[in-house]
């Protein structure tokens, strides 16, 4: 899906007006990618894969959702959530709580919010910043 134009019609919470992005490598492992705008490339967001690691993580999205973005089968859905950098404590955390949905087939894309689950918005990960 890299480099491919991503699009989400409504925005992003707090970028109402950014609706194309690029995902980019940003390290060779593929752990993390760059969720950056076209229109505004310097609008960017650090995002992963959330099951490299919370292997258990098993999102539900709503009906509304879920046809809102065309999706047929779970296959469909690509998941991937945005992640914090925290230089001050050289600490990384994870929004569990509102994944970026995008389906493989149109390339529409939205940011859920999972209202009814228990995951958390400032996930800690396992790994130390410099």
């Amino acid at each position: 899906m890299s480099q491919s134009v991503l699009t989400f019609e409504d925005g992003i919470p707090g970028f109402p007006d950014a609706h194309q992005f690029r995902l980019r490598e940003v390290v060779d492992d593929g752990a993390f990618q760059m969720l950056e705008g076209v229109e505004d490339p310097s609008l960017a967001l650090i995002v992963a894969v959330p099951w490299l690691f919370f292997p258990d993580y098993a999102p539900e999205l709503s009906d509304l959702d879920q046809a809102g973005l065309g999706l047929e089968t779970q296959e469909d859905a690509v998941v991937f959530c945005p992640v914090t950098l925290n230089s001050e404590t050289g600490s990384a955390s994870m929004n569990l709580l509102g994944p970026f949905i995008v389906n493989a087939r149109t390339r529409q894309g939205r940011q859920v919010v999972l209202t009814d689950s228990n995951y958390e918005l400032k996930a800690p990960l396992p790994i130390g910043i410099s």
